[in-house]
């Protein structure tokens, strides 16, 4: 019983179609393979400068991104990297960022008694529940005592310090931990992540603007085209329109709903900002 019940609790989705017919796909769709480190090493000049810059999200919005350069890549989508900059002026910012970044943890650390216990009941008390139950399937975070585990903490407290406007609010550390697997350096998936949070047409929260505004767009969408189960929600009154069960899906973008190999697709689709 108690597996059905977790296969249960697992199936978000009533999938129609698991994949779509072609003539309703983009016409470009079939156009672009993944871009692996070949095709990676084509955009970039002699300087290691992103050269048609354009070009390359196209083709990352159509074919992703292969496992082996995400690392790499990532950076640039997430606004770290500059696709100006050279791989000389990349190393220089790590090494700049990287001062910062202790320089953040470094206040963190440095709070007195009462500074601290306030951190403690706002952000920390938080942070240290969920990161230990954060992608634990993952075999980056995966085992007791796993130092990963507490990289994400640490990006996350000092995320809080960096950015005190916002602070901590549940559901980061599922944003944060699948830059951190990637990127794997603790500072640069820390800047990452604060390129990330700066990225207003992906992030939203709960009872903020940016989760109404995309609510907003969502209606709209099921208006056009599933009108029947748009009537239906307006039939309920003002809680059917409110679309709760859909929160999840924007606070995360489907990260929970889908695996998570077709869930960072879906992210680098976002992050690439193609048309």
């Amino acid at each position: 019983m108690t597996q059905v019940a977790n296969e249960k609790s697992c199936r978000q989705f009533s999938i129609c179609r698991s994949k779509l017919p072609s003539s309703e796909a983009h016409p470009e769709e079939s156009m672009y393979r993944r871009l692996d480190v070949a095709a990676w090493l084509c955009h970039l000049n002699e300087c290691g400068q992103v050269e048609e810059e354009y070009k390359l999200r196209k083709a990352i919005f159509f074919g992703g991104i292969d496992v082996s350069i995400r690392g790499e890549v990532w950076p640039f989508l997430l606004r770290y990297y500059s696709p100006e900059s050279t791989s000389e002026e990349r190393e220089a910012l790590r090494v700049q960022k990287r001062r910062d970044y202790l320089e953040i943890q470094q206040k963190r650390l440095s709070m007195t008694p009462e500074e601290h216990k306030s951190f403690w009941r706002n952000v920390q008390f938080t942070v240290d529940k969920d990161v230990v139950r954060t992608d634990r399937s993952n075999q980056f975070f995966r085992g007791d005592d796993n130092p990963n585990v507490e990289s994400m903490r640490r990006i996350l407290l000092n995320y809080a310090v960096f950015n005190p406007t916002i602070g901590y609010s549940q559901g980061m550390s599922d944003l944060v931990a699948p830059i951190l697997a990637e990127v794997l350096d603790e500072s640069d998936a820390f800047w990452c992540f604060v390129g990330l949070m700066q990225n207003t047409s992906f992030v939203s929260w709960p009872r903020d603007e940016d989760m109404e505004r995309q609510l907003l767009y969502l209606r709209e969408l099921l208006r056009l085209t599933h009108l029947r189960f748009y009537q239906h929600l307006v039939s309920l009154g003002e809680d059917g329109l409110q679309l709760l069960f859909c929160h999840r899906w924007i606070l995360l973008c489907f990260k929970r709903e889908f695996p998570d190999a077709e869930a960072l697709r879906m992210w680098e689709a976002c992050w690439a900002h193609y048309q």
